[in-house]
């Protein structure tokens, strides 16, 4: 177990990383706490959330996209060409909408190449 202060010094660093470096750690972390001898096996994935612009911020349903990792073998060892989540799609296999930094991405769920536009 952590200290708060730990934590804290931990986010300190995260937080001096960029997009692509952030999501690059968390793909090395997040799939390690999948629940897959369950019934119903789940995966930690980070997100993008976003809300369509004007109106009521209450009653407008969010749109949420899982963020898919990187193909870093076809970027040779690189993030990709952009630097934001700009690449959007959904995985051929499962349907989970995805966004990337890259437009090659494995998708967070299945772990299935995404062709991301």
């Amino acid at each position: 177990m952590t200290t708060d202060d730990e934590r804290d010094a931990l986010a300190r660093e995260l937080l001096r990383l960029s997009l692509p470096e952030l999501v690059d750690v968390l793909r090395r972390v997040l799939p390690a706490h999948a629940e897959h001898g369950t019934t119903m096996p789940s995966t930690l994935v980070l997100a993008e959330v976003s809300r369509p612009p004007g109106g009521d911020s209450s009653s407008a349903q969010p749109f949420i996209e899982a963020v898919a990792w990187p193909d870093r073998d076809y970027y040779d060892g690189d993030f990709g060409p952009n630097a934001a989540n700009l690449e959007q799609g959904s995985c051929p296999d499962c349907g989970l909408e995805a966004t990337s930094t890259a437009k090659l991405a494995f998708c967070p769920l299945c772990g299935t190449l995404c062709r991301l536009t």
